[in-house]
């Protein structure tokens, strides 16, 4: 019951932090669409693209995207679930299997985070940026994928945590709020 209340306590304060994430995503899809809309129509119509559109897509807005809303996916169970096999299976043993998934993926995803960390420090110190019409600095850009792993591992490591009280055969008093 107290380690519980803990994981509430902790979920209360990581949760805004997600839905801030989230959010970023979301409203970050709306200059993609209208980058790339207006990028078509200069390109085919007035034969004038506009510079740089790939880069700060492909750079910055894409990897926010997909990176940011991982922890948000994961926390509502919208990630792609295979049951054929494990339906019939007793909720103990799904605990089990469902406990070393969260945990592959925390290992996994923390590999990328701690890889991608070290890009983010290197390309800092330099200054990274690609020359081009515009130079466009994406040592900005490489901290969005250990932020993303970041908040991604800590909403993994806590379904895993949510799931001990049910391996150990003692069944939840009630739900942790998700949030």
């Amino acid at each position: 019951m107290f380690a519980q209340a803990i994981l509430s306590g902790f979920r209360r304060v990581f949760n805004p932090f997600v839905n801030v994430l989230t959010g970023v995503a979301v409203l970050l899809m709306l200059p993609m669409m209208f980058l790339v809309t207006a990028d078509v129509i200069g390109r085919y119509i007035f034969n004038k693209p506009i510079p740089a559109v790939f880069e700060i897509n492909s750079y910055f807005i894409m990897v926010a995207v997909v990176f940011f809303p991982l922890a948000y996916v994961q926390r509502k169970k919208e990630h792609v679930f295979i049951t054929l096999f494990t339906e019939r299976l007793s909720s103990r043993v799904k605990a089990v299997l469902d406990t070393f998934s969260l945990i592959v993926g925390f290992v996994a995803y923390g590999l990328i985070g701690i890889y991608s960390l070290q890009r983010a420090i290197m390309a800092t110190e330099v200054r990274e940026y690609i020359s081009g019409i515009i130079d466009m600095p994406v040592w900005l850009s490489k901290w969005i994928i250990p932020i993303g792993c970041l908040a991604f591992c800590i909403e993994l490591l806590l379904d895993a945590l949510e799931n001990l009280p049910q391996i150990a055969g003692r069944e939840a008093d009630q739900e942790v709020p998700r949030g």
